[in-house]
């Protein structure tokens, strides 16, 4: 349908574009022969201007020739035709993929030789097709990449033009980008050229491609504001690109030093209302001057995550959001933007960057995740929209970079990419039908992304309306597709059927879903129940949350409240007991390894006695017997 819609628009026919594709790529390699001539000929090394005429000439002729819709089909035609040339290959090497697998293994535990071969999504990079070779990863010193750089430009102006149409012209002033190690690797550095030239900073290659130094993009040329960043990187990405971190450290303050004349310098704003925020605070004006800049930030302690899932879930730890947020900035605010501050954590350093920030942008760049069905994406991109509220007083934008389409990467509103994962997957009915042909894991997926549409709800509740949880609702409880959804969990895993309805009635119970009180009734009456036939699953919601239990309780008959109850107090009893159990055998065994050890230690102190003595009587000994002669 696409390429039908595109060879109406171009008026070419798939022939004629593939003519046009081969043209267009013996017009380049003809340039690049011209030019590389010249370089060769000892004549200069840049072209003559008379060469650089001709070549004018023939890109100006083509141009013309060529419309940019016609280019376009082109292009997509070649790529189609590629992608279907490949199609056996790919499948064929899949196939041989798991005999490659063994024979890899038994060959490295021989001592042989594993062939290399590059890494990632296979959709992305086909490339790693045979398996059973030693992937690599990315030698981070050459990120962000020359294809990256271009990237990240395009996703940057992307990012700008789309909060210029939401905010009446305006462009933000700062933006918060995640960096995750997996896409750092798959696009190679994308998302770090997009947080650079935010910051109007271009990469510097070295002879070898790698990139150690930056240099300023003039204000002229930018044609905008330099507007501000703040870095929050993953445990995975730290480890594996500290010097990338670094490189935007660098590039922060350079910006921040530019004397810009044509537009206004946001960077050098934002380092003033960072100082002034430290200084609010009661941090001495030497260290707020220099901390003032600091804009990357990671976990605590070396750690890999936020430590926010298990508050966040656990509805009765916490009343206002807040609190998540203050938990959020304390577990996420060590400073990692340059050897010397490396790891270490200084007072209100995370909250001063984060003032000003109007954008949060996360990377997408799988295809076997979304914003609802992977929990770190709340976890992370939540978590920092939630601690930008906190500091700014007010929610802002939140971006998702896709890059699953190499040929179309693309800025994508985290609303937008929530309602069409959720009614492509879980309001799906022919997605639900396939689903359920599957096992018990297959029924907890949707457990997964109930929990994680409530995760986006405690995170940034404009994303999550209330329509979403009503169409759950009917999709699972009412079964408006005749699905057989109760029996469908009840056979395969009823303790998914509990986690569903336990998550919903905690999100009425907070506030953040108008429900109706017949469907909180019916809720209630089936999680009960399903509860009293199947005995408690006992996750974070279904057992260990006292206010949840009591709002359940409280809308079914007391009759049933009290076995419900009963039930969940066996089961809690019962663990209980049992971390009791495993509390004293740890201690009897700790207890026989110190006595044990007691005892060696014992034994080898009177040994050792015992020679000293030895060696002392000899010695006296000698020397008596050495004065007598």
């Amino acid at each position: 349908s696409a390429m039908r819609t595109l060879m109406s628009k171009s008026g070419m026919s798939s022939e004629k574009a593939l003519e046009l594709a081969r043209k267009m790529g013996a017009d380049e390699a003809a340039l690049k022969k011209m030019e590389a001539a010249m370089k060769n000929g000892g004549k200069s090394s840049s072209m003559t201007s008379g060469t650089k005429g001709k070549v004018s000439g023939m890109m100006g002729m083509r141009q013309q020739e060529i419309s940019r819709r016609q280019i376009d089909f082109a292009t997509a035609v070649t790529e189609v035709e590629r992608s279907l040339n490949n199609v056996n290959a790919y499948a064929d090497a899949l196939r041989s993929s798991p005999e490659a697998e063994l024979t890899s293994l038994v060959n490295a535990l021989n001592g042989g030789y594993i062939s290399p071969s590059s890494g990632g999504d296979p959709v992305l990079n086909p490339n790693v097709l045979p398996t059973g070779r030693n992937m690599f990863a990315i030698n981070a010193e050459e990120t962000p990449s020359s294809v990256a750089w271009e990237k990240g430009k395009m996703l940057a102006e992307s990012t700008i033009d789309m909060y210029r149409k939401a905010h009446g012209d305006s462009v933000p002033r700062k933006v918060s980008y995640t960096l995750w190690s997996s896409e750092f690797i798959e696009t190679e550095g994308a998302t770090i050229a997009q947080a650079l030239y935010m910051l109007g900073v271009e990469p510097v290659r070295d002879p070898f491609g790698r990139v150690n130094d930056l240099k300023l993009i003039p204000s002229e040329e930018l044609g905008r504001p330099r507007i501000d960043v703040v870095i929050q990187t993953s445990g995975q990405l730290r480890d594996l690109a500290a010097s990338r971190l670094f490189l935007i450290s660098r590039a922060v303050k350079m910006a921040a030093e530019a004397d810009d004349k044509a537009y206004p310098n946001y960077v050098a704003e934002g380092v003033v209302e960072s100082e002034r925020h430290l200084v609010d605070k009661g941090i001495s004006p030497k260290e707020a001057r220099e901390l003032s800049t600091a804009r990357v930030f990671g976990g605590v302690n070396g750690n890999y995550g936020s430590g926010i899932q298990g508050m966040v879930e656990a509805g009765d730890r916490w009343e206002n959001s807040s609190e998540i947020a203050e938990t959020y900035i304390n577990n996420m605010g060590a400073v990692y933007g340059s050897e010397e501050d490396w790891e270490k954590v200084y007072d209100y350093a995370f909250e001063a960057a984060l003032t000003r920030t109007e954008v949060v942008v996360q990377p997408r760049q799988s295809n076997t995740w979304g914003a609802l069905s992977l929990d770190h994406v709340y976890e992370f991109m939540g978590g920092m929209n939630l601690a930008v509220r906190n500091v700014t007083g007010k929610d802002p934008d939140a971006y998702l970079s896709d890059y699953r389409n190499r040929n179309n990467v693309r800025m994508q509103e985290v609303k937008e990419a929530i309602g069409v994962e959720s009614r492509t997957t879980i309001l799906n009915p022919h997605y639900i039908r396939n689903k359920m042909k599957g096992g018990a894991g297959d029924a907890a997926v949707f457990a997964d992304i109930v929990r994680n549409t409530y995760g986006w709800n405690v995170m940034k509740p404009d994303v999550i309306d209330n329509e979403l949880w009503n169409d759950i609702y009917s999709t699972y409880i009412d079964d408006k597709y005749n699905l057989g959804t109760k029996d469908y969990f009840a056979s395969r895993n009823p303790a998914a059927l509990e986690e569903i309805t336990a998550v919903m009635l905690e999100t009425a119970r907070k506030g953040m879903w108008n429900a109706s009180q017949d469907k909180i009734k019916k809720l209630a009456e089936l999680h009960t129940g399903i509860v009293e036939e199947y005995r408690p699953s006992c996750s974070g919601f279904v057992c260990d949350n006292s206010k949840l239990r009591d709002y359940i309780s409280a809308n079914v008959p007391a009759e049933v409240a009290e076995r419900y109850n009963n039930n969940i107090g066996d089961i809690r009893a019962e663990s209980i007991r049992a971390d009791n159990d495993g509390m004293v055998m740890q201690k009897e065994e700790v207890g026989t390894v110190d006595k044990i050890t007691s005892n060696i230690n014992g034994i080898m102190v009177g040994v050792m006695v015992a020679i000293s003595v030895a060696l002392m009587v000899i010695l006296v000994r000698k020397r008596k017997k050495q004065t007598e002669e």
